[in-house]
């Protein structure tokens, strides 16, 4: 009887140790794919091109990135760039190549996703342990019919590796993701473009149909607090032929200072310096006075994703099956796919 006891307990023992042994390693694989590696060096991206030039860089040919919303480039992967699609798809993150190979997806469990317009790479904010670490940053903001009483910034670390060659590329973004709800103070507003300030605060832009776009801040938080900043006039009499000028997307240059917004229409560069950071009773004046610059564009229809280069020019997709992968600098030499060292 004792020596049955004693079978039993050592092979729930030994069941007991396998179990543990298992669940660690799943959870590490897991942790793996999300969790910030402190030897990965942020990227050093180069000042904003001189005299842009526009060519075609690769095409998104993956049926699963058909309505592509938004860009950013990796501040940790060089030659990867963050996409997501618009509303009415997976709540899913993709990482392509500048030819527009799909490198892998992540999932995002449990978050909103009613109309996910733009992504963008920042610091982590002020509660972050590591002050160098990168954050990706969502804007669940579109409201084509100016109806939504809430809107959201999803936030989680961003990737500092790819999935090895023949794991699954699907990984999932469990617990790590932060959500900030929050209304706009002047009511609803259609919003499709996002950029991140140096500091983790988040500049939002509006779309409008008469070539001006109001300018959000909002303070992340546990209560996110949101100022109007001004509005901006994108307009041009004499370049611009009474166009809409609906802004669809942004992108702050990691400088802090240099800001594009793109357009139907137009690809509009200026340099704010500290406006966008500053009081918002000066930001009000100083917005009203944008000199814009007008960089090339392709001539497509939905252009609605942007987002400024490691080499200072900034890359183009649209919102349409198989979208073009444009590449707008002075320098024509790109990439075309990520190395395998950097997986």
């Amino acid at each position: 009887m004792h020596r049955q006891i004693r079978k039993w307990t050592w092979v729930a023992i030994a069941l007991l140790a396998f179990g543990c042994k298992e669940a660690h390693s799943k959870d590490k694989s897991t942790k793996a794919a999300v969790a910030p590696v402190e030897s990965a060096p942020l990227l050093q991206f180069s000042p904003p091109s001189a005299r842009p030039s526009i060519v075609q860089s690769g095409r998104a040919t993956d049926a699963a990135l058909a309505e592509l919303s938004g860009v950013a480039a990796s501040r940790r992967l060089p030659n990867v760039l963050w996409v997501h699609n618009d509303s009415g798809n997976k709540a899913r993150v993709y990482a392509i190549s500048p030819a527009g190979k799909r490198l892998a997806s992540w999932k995002l469990k449990k978050v909103p996703s009613t109309d996910w317009e733009d992504i963008a790479i920042g610091t982590c904010g002020a509660q972050a342990a590591d002050p160098q670490a990168s954050c990706l940053y969502l804007a669940d903001t579109g409201d084509n019919r100016a109806e939504r009483k809430e809107l959201h910034i999803l936030r989680w670390p961003e990737p500092h590796a790819l999935p090895a060659p023949g794991e699954d590329e699907t990984l999932k973004v469990k617990g790590e993701v932060e959500v900030f709800a929050f209304t706009l103070p002047s009511g609803p507003d259609d919003i499709e473009a996002m950029a991140v300030l140096p500091d983790a605060r988040v500049v939002l832009f509006s779309k409008h149909n008469n070539a001006t776009s109001t300018v959000y801040r909002v303070t992340l938080g546990d209560a996110p607090r949101v100022e109007v900043l001004g509005t901006l006039n994108l307009r041009d009499e004499q370049a611009d032929h009474g166009e809409a000028l609906r802004v669809t997307a942004a992108d702050l240059h990691p400088n802090g200072k240099t800001l594009v917004l793109r357009t139907y229409g137009r690809l509009l560069v200026a340099d704010l310096g500290d406006v966008l950071s500053g009081p918002a009773d000066a930001a009000r004046v100083a917005l009203a006075r944008v000199a814009w610059q007008r960089w090339p564009q392709p001539d497509e229809p939905h252009g609605e994703a942007a987002g400024w280069a490691q080499d200072g020019g900034i890359w183009l997709l649209s919102d349409m099956p198989m979208p073009i992968i444009w590449h707008v600098h002075d320098q024509v030499t790109l990439p075309t796919e990520v190395s395998p060292s950097n997986r």
